[in-house]
């Protein structure tokens, strides 16, 4: 009899443990809220509308997509493969885009991450940020994309790099001019 009541205590001595346990639990939940913004403080900006689109009257191009795939076509050599959008109202002709690959990008060990001393980036002066070649594309009439590619060496010094800042060159359609009269319809 003596062992069923020591067995009794302790099974009770237990379930109050876990009954005091999961009440603490709670009751930390409750003064605790969970945060609603990791890293960041609240912005005060919640009432504010938001700003509304740019709109061009005329076109207006921009890359909206860009990515290097390395070894392609062959060894030795990568692919840039560049998008551009015509966000304007008009068409744009003439529309061309410097690629620059290792332009804005990093010098030093990626896998070091960014926040070691010494990470550095390659200057916009530096004469392999210069490497560049102009790429043209179809006329973009509003709202209309494209992609083009390019193909370059690969450097055993520097990887290529996002592209930052692009180059783009367009020119607005011209209206066509009326055909002059035809004296021989007189």
């Amino acid at each position: 009899m003596l062992i069923v009541a020591f067995w009794v205590v302790i099974c009770g001595m237990l379930i109050y443990q876990i009954y005091t346990y999961n009440q603490g639990i709670s009751q930390a939940a409750q003064n605790h809220a969970p945060q609603q913004f990791f890293f960041l403080p609240p912005s005060s900006k919640k009432d504010a509308p938001p700003a509304p689109p740019v709109v061009h009257n005329g076109p207006f191009v921009e890359q909206t997509a860009y990515s290097v795939h390395e070894n392609t076509p062959s060894t030795g050599s990568f692919t840039c493969n560049v998008t551009l959008k015509n966000t304007g109202k008009a068409k744009a002709v003439n529309v061309q885009v410097a690629v620059r690959p290792y332009r804005g990008t990093r010098t030093d060990d990626e896998d070091r991450g960014p926040n070691v001393p010494g990470v550095t980036f390659l200057d916009d002066n530096d004469y392999r940020a210069q490497v560049c070649t102009w790429v043209p594309f179809p006329d973009l009439a509003p709202g209309e994309s494209s992609t083009q590619s390019v193909v370059f060496l690969m450097r055993s010094d520097v990887r290529p790099g996002p592209n930052p800042n692009p180059e783009i060159i367009f020119e607005p359609e011209k209206a066509a001019k009326p055909a002059p009269p035809n004296p021989a319809n007189n």
